[in-house]
């Protein structure tokens, strides 16, 4: 089965990665090739040599839809046998297969950028998805996105496939055994989205002898650094790391300080890690996490109580354990790889049969 996935980025990020573990796990039987829009390609690199082809389409910037974008669109994805396209950015992609090859069509819907949520949505874009997608199968993977997709986009046609994770793969990490000062730290893009300055401001209250450490790569680096500048942080940066499950088991404290999160495979593997959790309550988070750490899952806005909460974390060591020991658990019970790619097996079977 060829599929050809349509990304407006092809940037590491959440849906990339989930790409990465479902072509692992599904195997030979299917075929991929990616076309990224914006010519970033470095979320190649979470894949196998040979595992997927790739190509660049340099979509045209416009306040509408180009006619020579569905029209390059349309050739390039000729021959698939499947087209997925991921997230508002795709879209010409699913007209230009409207009106040309008319491939069995499903579209992933992540999140959100900084300028929407799952509260804040813009009426040209929620009309844009109703009259587009209205024919498309169309997948998510937490709740309120569910609930958007049907309430507010008007669709008819929403799977919700809940997300995945090699289990072991962060629970065999070996966690390193130190005394002194705990590590408060986070894996993800530095995008404004991700509102890492709440973690700096707010550690910078509640921090003490604790450390504070941000994985990742993106357009917020300097910011950031700024910001741990302004508010007296020593903030380590130390990039993009291709051993999230190294970077975790370094870390006493998994922290996300977003405006905007559905199902984050970051907090999944976190978990699997045996890590407490300090987080806004965003998307799916507070159902994710055990119910004793709940409480440390605050109010997207309340600033004040996300750094209280991060203080108590901080400060009692046999908290963290018991938080840590729970979420691990919850996470060997709901988020097996395997359930994922069995959902997503059965998901392209049905396109390709048309069996809706």
């Amino acid at each position: 089965m060829k599929l050809v996935h349509v990304f407006p980025s092809f940037a590491r990020g959440g849906q990339q990665m989930r790409l990465a573990a479902l072509v692992g796990g599904l195997g030979e039987e299917f075929r991929h090739r990616v076309i990224s829009l914006d010519g970033e390609m470095s979320a190649r690199e979470a894949f196998a040599p040979k595992a997927i082809e790739v190509e660049t389409f340099i979509a045209k910037k416009s306040s509408g839809v180009s006619l020579s974008n569905i029209r390059g669109l349309a050739e390039r994805i000729r021959g698939a046998n499947i087209l997925c396209t991921y997230n508002f950015g795709s879209l010409e992609a699913a007209i230009a297969n409207r009106f040309g090859p008319r491939l069995p069509h499903l579209h992933f819907e992540d999140g959100f950028g900084p300028d929407e949520s799952l509260m804040k949505q813009k009426a040209k874009r929620m009309l844009m998805r109703r009259l587009v997608l209205a024919k498309s199968v169309v997948v998510v993977p937490s709740h309120g996105l569910e609930a958007l997709a049907k309430e507010r986009w008007g669709l008819k046609r929403v799977r919700r496939i809940a997300n995945g994770i090699d289990i072991a793969r962060f629970a065999s990490a070996a966690r390193a055994l130190r005394d002194g000062a705990p590590i408060v730290g986070s894996v993800g893009a530095l995008r404004p989205e991700k509102n890492y300055r709440r973690l700096i401001a707010a550690f910078s209250n509640a921090g003490g002898d604790a450390k504070l450490v941000i994985h990742g790569e993106g357009p917020e680096r300097e910011s950031l650094a700024a910001a741990a500048s302004e508010y007296k942080v020593a903030l380590d940066l130390p990039g993009q790391t291709n051993t999230p499950e190294a970077a975790l088991a370094a870390i006493d404290i998994f922290a996300l300080s977003s405006d905007t999160e559905q199902m984050p495979l970051s907090l999944m593997e976190a978990m699997a890690s045996g890590l407490p959790v300090i987080s806004t309550d965003v998307g799916d988070v507070k159902q994710m996490v055990c119910e004793e750490n709940r409480e440390f899952i605050t109010p997207l806005g309340e600033d004040d109580a996300y750094a209280k909460a991060l203080r108590r974390l901080i400060s009692d060591a046999p908290l963290r354990a018991r938080l840590g020991a729970a979420n691990a658990a919850k996470a060997r019970a709901e988020f097996a790889l395997d359930r994922m790619v069995a959902d997503y097996r059965t998901l392209y079977n049905a396109a390709l049969e048309g069996a809706w």
